[in-house]
């Protein structure tokens, strides 16, 4: 009996410590946060002057570009894949 008696509490306990680790502590403030998307820049092509690259970065899908440069006198247009 004595026997039964302890592996009855046992299991209450397993068991009052298995509901307070189920429920969630809830809070005032949001503590989830999301990752940030990662923004990924792609080289369109280069141009000899700005503003081929800047016509072509006008006219290209995206709403993100950049013309970069000059390097050795050339222009590079780059698009961000992710807009």
């Amino acid at each position: 009996m004595l026997a039964a008696a302890a592996t009855g509490a046992a299991l209450l306990m397993g068991a009052a410590s298995a509901t307070a680790q189920a429920a969630p502590a809830t809070s005032g403030t949001s503590t989830t946060s999301v990752a940030p998307i990662a923004d990924s820049w792609i080289h369109v092509g280069t141009y000899r002057t700005l503003q081929a690259c800047y016509g072509d970065g006008v006219n290209s899908a995206y709403s993100e570009w950049d013309c970069k440069g000059p390097f050795s006198s050339k222009w590079q247009l780059w698009v961000n894949d992710g807009s």
